[in-house]
């Protein structure tokens, strides 16, 4: 967990070919993520959940992109999000992924729910990324950082 999340561990509960499954206990109205967004009436950022399904796709990478040559997968663009209800304290929150298509990099359609029903869907598009990608997007900010 990040100091600037409170979802903490998310526990894998399905992976597959086709996507990936997470579940996360949202935290209770208490928390200070909460305070103030929606005053009297506290509900999860939706950041956060964007954060859970984008968290829920690497942990697919993480099985079933090829490692070869060092690669990773890089979010490229958030082609969609709806929300449909809120996420409230002590929520527990099933994030499930599939794959939409892989011709033109990784889609992935994201489908957020509670015991509630569904909260959110969200679409993540992601490129694969090469260790020597990563090396030259350092060595650009190093740059910059250069007076």
């Amino acid at each position: 967990m990040s100091a600037a999340s409170p979802l903490g561990d998310l526990e894998l509960i399905r992976t597959g070919a086709t996507g990936a499954a997470t579940v996360f206990e949202a935290p209770e109205d208490d928390d200070p993520v909460l305070a103030g967004h929606y005053p009297g009436f506290p509900v999860l950022p939706g950041v956060f959940l964007i954060e859970a399904a984008d968290r829920t796709v690497r942990q697919w990478a993480r099985t079933n992109v090829p490692a070869a040559d060092g690669a990773d997968i890089a979010l490229v663009a958030m082609d969609r999000c709806r929300f449909h209800r809120p996420v409230l304290p002590g929520d527990r929150v099933l994030s499930d992924v599939s794959v939409v298509d892989n011709a033109a990099g990784l889609l992935f359609k994201a489908a957020v729910a509670t015991n509630r029903g569904k909260v959110a869907d969200i679409r993540l598009r992601y490129r694969l990324q090469h260790e020597h990608e990563h090396e030259h997007e350092h060595e650009h900010d190093e740059e910059e950082d250069t007076p």
